[in-house]
């Protein structure tokens, strides 16, 4: 509820590094100081809103995740006070709170590139702020509060310690600004580092929720919502607005009164790489509070002259001749406020001297006293001296400021001055020998030494450096030797010895040594003499080398030229054979270790063996690849590289030596010339043409022997057969036959069978054509051929036509054997048997019955049964009548009987 921030930001402070830690899982780790900074609204704050205890939350930057809670107890509190504290009226009472903490952070944990992040959100901001929206949530107001947030880097990198503190100092902004005046601020921190520092203004984050103490989440973070016209472009609406250097001098004019609140980013910089940044929040208030003031006037003039006539700028020139006494100038500073009844005819000013052109403390040219207070219109006189040594080498630009004691911020005025001071003569170390730069390639096992003179004409000490790119010497058998470092010359060696059975030298074989030498002159003015040794260390072992064995040529198809490194162009089929032999010899007769891998895929998932081995050189394994369809999908992968590495890094120089063989063997399904369908009738009644066509009569039974057969190459495929598809030309689809689904090896047999009936017609069509379609289709793998053949089969209905049919009209049932029944039957002239003269059944129409009537019109004889016969026994001589029904049709005639 309390709506007290003003601003903060965190700090953490390198203390140690640690071997082992609690936390650290048997690893090393570093022990930090962290801080979070708050200042407190003391005016409008509500004094319960001072937290005892917080805990913060630190995130791993790259996927943002939880690392762990950080706590605080009860912070320090102390007051921020006013700059000059005269001018104080109470506008501003902000206090200084100071949470502290000591934690351990584990290498193992803490060794992402991308580093971390810690965090604390607080709300509320103070409710009076201007240029931002931060209102009372219980009143129905969009609230803001501050996302306390640090980057900084790991504690690891590239396997190293990485040490790191982060920018620190940050002055407390506690100065009011008054409208149309200029504001200023020197807001840069101190890196104890040495990193670079960069100054951004941004917006100011809020947080996630408007809890007075929000959940602790990562990234991102809501900014706050800035009121128009108020934007990251214009904080405060000053002429000129709110700016900060990249150096970090805020700077404004303001133009309207009001409190607005801003954020600054400090980014921090190692080698030109951004390793962390810290964000600053606080708020500037702007009161017309300010009296009518003008800035003091300062003036110089050089020790010859009588009258102080340099304004703005002054250029000083002083040989190395020139006496201490002689090497000043004196500036004359006066103020027109010293003049005037409201100041009481009195005003306090105050010199500063600053470095324009360079960075360095340069306060020593000032006098003991920097102080005056002017009366009467008065003038206060200060002597500005130099040391022989300037600053830096060749001319330099300063500037003397002149404060006066305005509120709330003194107005100044400055006086630049060009400095160009001759420094005593000096001669600077130069090498004798070596050259400037020394290439030597030294054989393993070889003592290489070199001797290294300098001197320094003025006979001062001589300082030694030595620099390596980023190695100890002694780990690597080097060692600078001094001899002699007295009255300007200087004498050493420097020695390398590299045996390999000492020094490891696995990971590096070139070595860069710099030898800097200067002498320890009066103005330390740097001109290093410089000599580079580029070293390089020469192995007596050899390489091993790896080939395929010779003898396998003819079974594996590799190449003739063993020593070729790369091996293309090989080709196999599915179900094929791939078998060849791999070398490995040293000739230095070390312990070799053979072995294979599968470019992108693991070789047992493909059924492959390559044992490998390991041996005293030489060595040698049999690869074996039997190409099983099973294990392969070329619709998937059908290109293989192996590679083939033979390593020997048991060496006496521990050194890791390798050789590898790639062999790559695409793939390609296996030859195949497919199977082969033929039918075969099985019914001798009827003819299958050589088109594969049969006509039937309907009654006669259709039997088909269907075979597959395969052309066999290599192996014999299973052979699958079905009945693909059954058609029709007319209306009617077939039905009632049967065939099975059949599969086999090499060769398959289907057997057709179909009887049809008059279900087949339809619509006074008694003439039906189909077409059966069998398909074979094979299991060769990513090669699958099929065949398929047509049967067509024309079906026609019984002829049941009766254009011959004459049926008999007489009997004699005497027991002669001759005309003994009545019967629809004739004699077959070539069996002489009796057969059927009655109409053939067929679809259309089909025998009934027959009745026999005598001449008074009664029944004597009826059967359904075609084959009948009548006897007409117990019947007299006459005539009699007889009505045959078909289905479709009647017949009628006369039967005369007679004994």
């Amino acid at each position: 509820m309390g709506s007290h921030i003003v601003g903060g930001e965190f700090l953490i402070r390198y203390i140690k590094r640690v071997s082992t830690c609690p936390t650290c899982q048997g690893g090393g780790g570093v022990v930090d100081s962290i801080k979070l900074i708050l200042y407190f609204d003391k005016k409008n704050g509500n004094p319960g809103a001072k937290d005892l205890s917080i805990t913060a939350a630190i995130f791993r930057k790259s996927d943002n995740a939880f690392m762990r809670f950080v706590n605080f107890l009860e912070p320090d509190v102390s007051k921020v006070n006013y700059s000059q504290p005269e001018c104080s009226h109470g506008e501003i009472q902000t206090d200084k709170l100071v949470y502290s903490t000591i934690v351990t952070l584990a290498d193992v944990e803490y060794d992402d590139p991308e580093g971390y992040y810690i965090v604390w959100e607080r709300c509320c901001r103070n409710y009076t702020i201007t240029n931002i929206f931060s209102q009372d949530t219980q009143l129905g107001g969009i609230g803001a509060g501050q996302t306390f947030f640090l980057e900084f880097p790991p504690i690891v990198k590239n396997g190293e310690p990485f040490i790191n503190s982060s920018p620190r100092l940050f002055p407390p902004l506690n100065d009011y600004a008054c409208p149309r005046k200029p504001y200023f601020v020197d807001f840069a921190g101190i890196d104890d580092d040495g990193d670079s520092l960069t100054y951004t203004l941004v917006t100011p984050y809020s947080t996630q929720t408007t809890d007075p103490v929000p959940p602790l989440n990562p990234l991102p973070y809501p900014p706050v919502l800035w009121r128009n016209p108020f934007s990251i472009d214009n904080i405060l609406s000053g002429n000129p607005d709110l700016k900060i250097s990249l150096d970090g001098l805020l700077t404004a004019t303001p133009t309207k009164l009001g409190l607005y609140v801003f954020a600054v980013r400090c980014d921090e910089f190692r080698d030109g790489i951004k390793i962390g940044e810290v964000r600053r929040d606080f708020q500037m208030l702007v009161v017309d509070n300010c009296p009518v003031a003008e800035p003091p006037k300062i003036l110089g003039r050089k020790l010859p002259e009588t009258n102080f006539t340099y304004d703005n700028n002054m250029d000083v020139t002083f040989g190395s001749e020139v006496s201490d006494a002689n090497r000043c100038i004196e500036v004359q500073v006066s103020d027109p406020d010293a003049s005037k009844l409201d100041d009481n005819f009195t005003e306090h000013v105050t010199i500063k001297a600053i470095a324009l052109s360079f960075k360095k403390d340069i306060s020593g040219i000032l006098p003991s006293i920097t102080n005056a207070t002017l009366t009467q219109g008065s003038t206060a006189n200060f002597k500005i001296c130099f040391d022989q040594c300037p600053y830096i080498e060749g001319p330099f630009l300063i500037g003397i400021v002149a404060f006066d004691d305005a509120c709330s911020q003194p107005l100044f005025d400055t006086l630049k001055i060009m400095v160009n001071i001759t420094p005593p003569p000096n001669e600077n170390v130069k090498f004798i020998t070596p050259n400037a730069v020394t290439n030597a390639s030294i054989t393993e096992g070889e003592l290489a030494v070199w001797d290294i003179f300098a001197t320094d004409g003025n006979k001062n000490p001589i300082i030694e450096s030595v620099f390596t790119d980023g190695f100890n010497m002694a780990d690597y058998g080097m060692e600078l030797k001094r001899i002699k470092n007295a009255d300007g010359e200087y004498r050493a060696q420097l020695i390398w010895d590299p045996r390999c059975d000492v020094y490891d030298f696995s990971h590096k074989t070139f070595f860069q040594v710099k030898i800097k030498l200067e002498d320890d002159d009066l103005c330390d003015f740097i001109h290093p003499a410089v000599v580079t040794f580029n070293l390089h260390i020469l192995f007596r072992d050899h390489d091993p080398i790896i080939s395929h064995d010779p003898i396998q040529l003819s079974s594996s198809d590799l190449t003739f030229n063993t020593d070729e490194r790369r091996v293309e162009g090989l080709k196999r089929k599915l179900n094929e054979s791939l078998h060849f032999n791999v070398l490995g010899t040293d000739e230095d007769n070390d312990f070799l270790v053979l072995s294979a891998k599968g470019i992108g895929f693991n070789m047992a998932n493909y059924n492959i063996t390559f044992p490998g081995d390991q041996n005293i050189s030489p060595v040698s394994s049999v690869f074996n690849w039997d190409i099983a369809c099973d294990n392969v999908n070329l619709d998937v992968k059908d290109e293989f590289e192996f590679e083939f590495i033979v390593v020997d890094d048991q060496n006496r120089c521990r050194l890791y030596r390798a050789d590898t063989l790639n062999v790559s063997v695409k793939l390609y399904p296996q030859d195949n010339l497919g199977p082969k369908l033929s039918v075969t009738n099985l019914n001798p009644a009827m003819t299958l043409t050589i088109d594969n066509s049969l006509d039937v009569t309907l009654g006669q039974q259709i039997e088909l022997d269907v075979t597959t057969l395969d052309s066999v190459l290599a192996q014999a495929d299973m052979l699958h057969l079905e009945l693909l598809e059954a058609t029709t030309d007319g209306t009617v689809p077939p039905q009632g036959y049967s065939f099975t689904p059949s599969d086999a090896l090499s060769e398959v047999h289907g057997i057709f069978k179909w009887k049809p009936d008059c279900s087949i017609f339809a619509n006074n069509d008694y003439e039906n054509n189909y077409t059966f379609t069998f398909l074979t289709i094979d299991d060769r793998c990513f090669n699958q051929k099929a065949d398929t053949i047509e049967v067509d089969i024309k079906i026609k209905d019984v002829d049941g036509g009766d254009t011959d049919f004459l049926p008999p009209n007489f009997i004699s049932p005497n027991g002669d054997e001759w005309n003994e029944f009545f019967a629809m039957v004739k004699v077959d002239p070539d069996t002489e048997e009796l057969i059927s003269i009655l109409p053939k059944d067929n679809c259309t129409g089909r025998f009934v019955e027959i009745s026999i009537f005598n001449r008074w019109g009664k029944k004597v004889y009826s059967s359904g049964n075609r084959d009948f016969k009548w006897y007409a026994d117990g019947e007299a001589s006459g005539v009699y009548y007889y009505l045959l029904k078909y289905s479709d049709k009647e017949y009628k005639g006369v039967i005369n009987v007679r004994y």
